[in-house]
């Protein structure tokens, strides 16, 4: 598996796509590529002038709140990854829009994905082939398209993330076909003959605080009440803060989330609204009850889940990640990210990916986790 990767801090696209590019041969034409980039680069100048540098490549991405790249965490950068190898074949399929009965789009996007690779529907299997995701990090259509893309590929793994717009919420793309698009997805279904492993990590364990969502209006993801009084203000309260010192770092700190099956499934904050009601970044409903989480060390998590991926040291060639935005605002204290990077470059020998509104596993949309899949590797 052939592997180049680049990265660079310019805000203007063309002259970003070059700097990440230079070390790369003038004959390169990798068989898939992944760009991720800030809201300081235009996406729509970002989609087009790769897929004229790279008119032979497919392409795809998508707006971030972060990015990764080996060895390092950005912001603000754009960062790049082309695969080429004869054992993995690609295909690429778009659900421009997502308001569409998401059970019909699914179904559309999966006969176009087996169609460009030529295959049967019986041909699907877990151990040959996976699905990547990128969703529209503001579509708040997520739960529901996952959720059927799932029901479609049966047990093929599935995984991925909601691109973002450096936590803005203003505007966020996903990258396919030369075109940046909003309220869309891109879904890219591997035939591969490389061993591969998907994975999900995350911290948190059960605090000591429970509320219960008493009102909400649920298409948007905007929690009105929280244990009969107004959203933001139960939620400092638990706290012991005002309402005025919620911030995003707050929301990454003190994550809620509902527990099944002795799991955590986080429901991320993401702003303090009209009213003192709060905007979630995942499915909320009332008479939801949500637990205040604890944390376990990141770092010592993340370290034990490295060395159980590489347990004879055996490098793996890349590791695709969907990393949600506020776990990598919990690894600014202290330089974490910087050690996450690090470490992950200790047993990976590529990896590229971005800071996330949300992550896709199997058939759920989750919250303040992370999920990657490592090629060449079983």
């Amino acid at each position: 598996m052939d592997i180049l990767e680049g990265s660079s801090d310019r805000s203007d696209a063309l002259e970003a796509i070059s700097e990440s590019t230079r070390s790369w041969n003038e004959d390169a034409s990798p068989d898939l590529m992944f760009v991720f980039h800030s809201s300081f680069q235009n996406p729509h100048a970002v989609a087009a002038n790769l897929a004229d540098k790279f008119p032979n490549t497919l392409i795809v991405g998508c707006s971030t709140a972060g990015e990764w790249i080996t060895g390092q965490h950005k912001n603000h950068a754009l960062v790049l990854t082309g695969i080429s190898t004869p054992d993995i074949r690609w295909a690429v399929s778009v659900i421009e829009d997502l308001s569409a009965p998401p059970d019909d789009s699914a179904r559309a996007v999966c006969s176009d994905l087996v169609r460009q690779l030529d295959i049967n529907w019986s041909d699907l299997n877990a151990g040959g082939y996976f699905c990547l995701s990128f969703f529209d990090g503001l579509s708040k259509r997520e739960e529901s398209v996952i959720a059927a893309m799932a029901s479609e590929l049966g047990d093929v793994p599935l995984l991925g993330g909601s691109s973002g717009d450096d936590l803005k919420y203003d505007h966020a793309f996903v990258i396919a076909n030369g075109k940046a698009y909003q309220h869309a997805a891109v879904f890219i279904l591997a035939e591969s003959h490389v061993p591969f492993r998907a994975i999900k990590h995350h911290h948190y364990i059960p605090g000591d605080h429970d509320v219960v969502i008493t009102k909400a209006s649920m298409a948007d993801r905007v929690v009105n009440r929280l244990d009969g009084m107004p959203a933001a203000q139960r939620y400092a309260e638990v706290l012991g803060l005002e309402v005025e010192a919620l911030t995003p770092q707050v929301f990454s700190d003190n994550p809620l989330a509902y527990q099944y099956s002795n799991e955590c499934y986080v429901r991320a904050l993401r702003r303090v609204c009209e009213n003192d009601s709060l905007e979630f970044g995942c499915a909320i409903e009332e008479g939801m009850v949500l637990t205040v989480c604890k944390h376990k060390d990141m770092a010592a998590e993340y370290d034990t889940l490295m060395a159980e991926l590489s347990p004879a040291a055996k490098k793996i060639p890349l590791l695709i990640v969907c990393n949600c935005i506020y776990r990598a605002l919990e690894g600014m204290e202290g330089d974490l990210n910087q050690h996450l990077a690090e470490k992950t470059s200790a047993i990976a020998d590529h990896m590229i990916g971005f800071d996330t509104y949300g992550e896709q596993w199997q058939g759920l949309h989750v919250n303040q986790t992370m999920v990657a899949l490592a090629l060449g590797i079983a």
